[in-house]
């Protein structure tokens, strides 16, 4: 009956990190703030590494057609983008979250979901 206890203690402390896993960039990242210029080279580079990505994953052919909006929060050694973008084939709207680390200079798409317009 001990293994059944140990195992049950152990998904119960799991079972926290995990919900903070799934919620992911609301909580783990800071403070989200509009962004203000959404022409900037570097919110672009980033949004289309993400439907690069999405792409790549998908085998999808969408084209970034604009940034809609967005929004960014610093955290301790990263940065999180939350992008609203439209799309061309089909034309859609699509809301993706990207991860960017300082120290490495790399990004990673956290989600690419379809949203409404």
């Amino acid at each position: 009956m001990r293994p059944q206890i140990l195992l049950l203690a152990l998904f119960l402390a799991v079972l926290p990190l995990s919900a903070i896993a799934a919620i992911g960039p609301d909580i783990a990242g800071g403070i989200w703030e509009p962004i203000k210029d959404l022409k900037n080279e570097h919110i672009i580079a980033i949004a289309e590494f993400a439907v690069t990505d999405f792409n790549r994953k998908s085998h999808a052919g969408v084209v970034l057609k604009d940034i809609r909006g967005g929004d960014s929060a610093a955290g301790d050694s990263d940065y999180r983008y939350l992008l609203h973008l439209t799309v061309e084939q089909p034309p859609s709207c699509y809301k993706a979250v990207v991860l960017e680390y300082n120290w490495l200079h790399h990004w990673e798409v956290l989600s690419f979901d379809s949203e409404t317009c």
